[in-house]
């Protein structure tokens, strides 16, 4: 995640970035649009290949679950559910599967998923 300046900040901004009107912050000014994302959250932004990733990178999930971001489903590598591990948000890797530790609010990680 990538924390940005909000507007009025002291003007102490890093190299390349600038100010975006409307107290929103700043995202790297010198990189194409296509290359930044923002998050839930207007005062962070990602890179856009860290979208859909399973990885919790905005820190509020809006990187990976909608009306932020639509997201293909799970991979085969991936078991949906409502996820309680922090670093991830609606999909958790298949090697959390039946581990004897609950990942998955719904327990479905213990019960349901068919493991690695």
């Amino acid at each position: 995640m990538n924390k940005i300046f909000p507007q009025g900040d002291g003007g102490d901004h890093a190299a390349g970035t600038e100010v975006l009107p409307g107290g929103e912050g700043d995202m790297p000014q010198s990189l194409p649009r296509f290359l930044v994302a923002r998050c839930g959250d207007p005062s962070s932004w990602i890179y856009s290949d860290q979208k859909c990733d399973g990885t919790n990178n905005c820190g509020d999930c809006s990187d990976e679950l909608s009306p932020v971001t639509v997201c293909p489903a799970c991979g085969p590598g991936w078991w949906r559910c409502p996820s309680t591990v922090f670093p991830y948000c609606g999909c958790i890797p298949r090697i959390l599967c039946r581990d004897r530790v609950q990942h998955c609010s719904d327990w479905s990680d213990e019960y349901s998923c068919p493991g690695p």
